[in-house]
């Protein structure tokens, strides 16, 4: 297929499988507003609604002209190989995107939905068409759009999507295949942890694997999270899954080859103490949530061997390893990347938890062992404090080979309560927070690539051949990049989906200070944005301390003396190492008279020259 726009993931268009730079996300929403309903009218009223849900700027018409014309350029810039360009249609009604519903995920994804329910139960291609449904997923539905319709939109399509993992996991039940659906569910509930159909399919494949006590553990488990979250009991189809459970009464699921595999293969359940291992409830693997892709880590060698070599060497001592490194520095792909090769030495399992330390809500430490907790198929119990989950996560642990990622990191709070005393497990944190350093870990600071590896990773992302081509332009790209994974691989997918550019046109506008920050972003991979969330985490002075740096030259340094009036050389010093330690800010050298000195260069003087403007800050800092 020539055209295909995503709505089940973030919004996107790929024209012969190149990806179309569709420009910032509220672009993206008007485009998502028409793509709901392609070949109907939309009235310029629904998209106002859709767009800014009720509050809609100071003369929003013109503003929504501005943004269909933008639109309509690039559709129609973005024609296929032998074919016509999209075409962005007005008429009496309102505005129409001429393309068939093919050309769009959702639709075909609701065209599979029905043809599997169309067909017999029995069907063997049943599984195949609901997988192919599921398949067109890839992420979180609109991803990147943060406003209200597109929030309530992504809360519908996403009931949606149970509805089909679930019909596709009572499809595979009739197949025999209880094993895939189990770690499918599994993973699934993480993210939808009230989703009752999903719990009720994940309980009829336990019984069907013969896991009676793990099916009954199940049930408590939604049973709590349900009476937790909603004040409820669980709904009637549970609540008969559980009798049925109880007595015995579930009929088995049809016999199949795949189900005698499974049982030919599955060691005992209860004790194994032939060969020396602890008694388990269940014979299940342990779990291995991570996710589903990790970006190209290229030029992290170095790192990757130390990381493993902490991980894997013998000791009686669990191995705790903090990596700090500032905003886009791919501190979270090293520690996936490690986390994905370590099956062998942790069989019980490789656990990813965010605890979103730099965003505006970060996880508490009860909620993120609860997190772990569930993820490992245990069932804390009602009214337990935080004291008492570390004790049942301890006991847990106990005997086990575990390996968790505890990502983004915010304080100790959040991690201490995760650390294990098991000589056999391991926890590995990212943190932007260099004062992060639990007794006993190590810290391994992640700085920038170096320029080779920069440009490798250049190479890497966009071919040898585009490289070679263009030297010079290559060089000044990576350059501009200052050796951040996250602006290189930015600037990398818009030059992939934009292969009629030049590298030298990107770097012309990159070299645009106006413009450099925009340049060097692309979709989800925004520097600027990840920048962001770390000034909203500054105190105000901080904050405001940043924004005057950004008014003045960027080559120069300054000392705690040089700040703002009415500050002490005290309070100054502590306000600029909150910014050294939050990466904003770059410890220069110190002078003949042990003065130390600081500077602010680069891709983040160029943020913080946006935040002085914006804060409307136009004096220069110093005397």
């Amino acid at each position: 297929m020539n055209i295909a726009f995503q709505v089940l993931g973030p919004v996107e268009l790929r024209i012969d499988s190149q990806q179309i730079d569709l420009g910032p996300a509220r672009q993206r929403s008007f485009l998502a507003a028409l793509l709901i309903e392609p070949q109907q009218p939309v009235s310029i009223n629904t998209l106002i609604d859709r767009v800014w849900a009720g509050h809609p700027p100071d003369g929003v018409r013109s503003v929504v002209y501005t943004y269909i014309a933008r639109l309509r350029r690039i559709l129609a810039s973005a024609k296929p190989e032998g074919g016509h360009p999209i075409r962005l249609l007005r008429d009496s009604s309102g505005y129409r995107l001429d393309v068939t519903p093919g050309h769009v995920d959702l639709h075909r994804f609701r065209g599979r939905l029905a043809r599997a329910r169309a067909m017999d139960p029995h069907d063997p291609q049943r599984c195949h068409v609901l997988g192919e449904a599921l398949e067109l997923w890839k992420g979180e539905a609109l991803a990147g759009l943060d406003n209200e319709w597109a929030t309530r939109l992504r809360h519908s399509l996403q009931q949606l999507k149970n509805d089909a993992l679930a019909e596709w996991a009572q499809a595979e039940l009739h197949a025999g295949r209880s094993a895939t659906v189990i770690s499918e569910l599994r993973y699934a509930l993480l993210q939808e942890p009230l989703a009752e159909l999903l719990h009720e399919q994940l309980i009829r494949a336990l019984l069907h694997s013969g896991q009676q006590a793990e099916a009954l553990s199940q049930y408590e488990r939604a049973r709590r999270v349900i009476a937790d979250e909603l004040g409820s009991d669980p709904g009637h189809g549970l609540r008969e899954l559980h009798r049925q459970a109880l007595t015995g009464t579930l009929p088995a699921p049809p016999e199949s080859v795949h189900a005698r595999a499974e049982a030919a293969v599955a060691p005992p359940h209860g004790t194994d103490e032939e060969h020396g291992a602890r008694p388990r409830e269940t014979a299940a693997p342990g779990p291995s949530l991570l996710p589903g892709n990790a970006a190209d880590i290229s030029g992290r060698e170095k790192y990757l061997e130390l990381i493993r070599r902490v991980y894997t060497e013998e000791g009686s001592r669990p191995r705790v390893l903090v990596l700090v490194g500032g905003a886009g520095v791919g501190k979270t792909a090293l520690a996936v990347n490690v986390a994905r090769g370590m099956g062998a030495h942790y069989p019980d399992g490789t656990l990813l938890v965010d605890l979103r330390g730099s965003g505006d809500r970060p996880l508490s430490g009860t909620t993120a062992v609860l997190r772990v907790l569930r993820a490992m198929g245990a069932e804390p119990g009602e009214g337990r404090d935080l004291d008492e989950l570390v004790t049942l996560y301890q006991c847990g642990l106990r005997g086990r080979r575990m390996l968790l990622v505890l990502d983004d990191a915010a304080d100790d709070g959040q991690i201490l309560p995760l650390l294990s005393n098991e000589p056999g497990c391991g926890v590995l944190v990212t943190s932007r927070r260099p004062a992060l350093r639990p007794v006993g870990a190590r810290v391994l600071p992640v700085g920038p690539l170096s320029y080779e590896d920069s440009l490798q990773l250049l190479r890497d992302l966009i071919g040898e051949q585009r490289v070679r081509a263009e030297p010079a332009a290559a060089r000044e790209l990576v350059e501009l990049c200052e050796g951040l994974p996250l602006p290189l691989r930015a600037v990398s997918n818009r030059l992939l989906a934009r292969p009629h550019w030049s590298l030298r046109i990107t770097v012309e506008r990159a070299l645009d200070e106006e413009r450099r920050l925009d340049t060097l972003s692309y979709g989800s991979l925004d520097y600027a944005a990840r920048l962001t969330g770390v000034y909203r985490q500054l105190t105000p002075m901080a904050a405001a301390v940043l924004a005057r740096l950004g008014s003045r030259p960027a080559s120069d340094a300054v000392s705690a003396d040089q700040i703002m009036s009415g500050l002490s050389v005290e309070e100054a010093e502590e306000v600029l190492e909150q910014l050294v330690d939050a990466h904003l800010l770059d410890v220069a050298g110190v002078d003949s008279h042990g003065t130390v000195r600081y500077r602010i260069h680069g891709l983040r003087w160029l943020f913080a020259r946006k935040m002085a403007e914006r804060e409307e800050i136009c004096a220069p800092v110093g005397r």
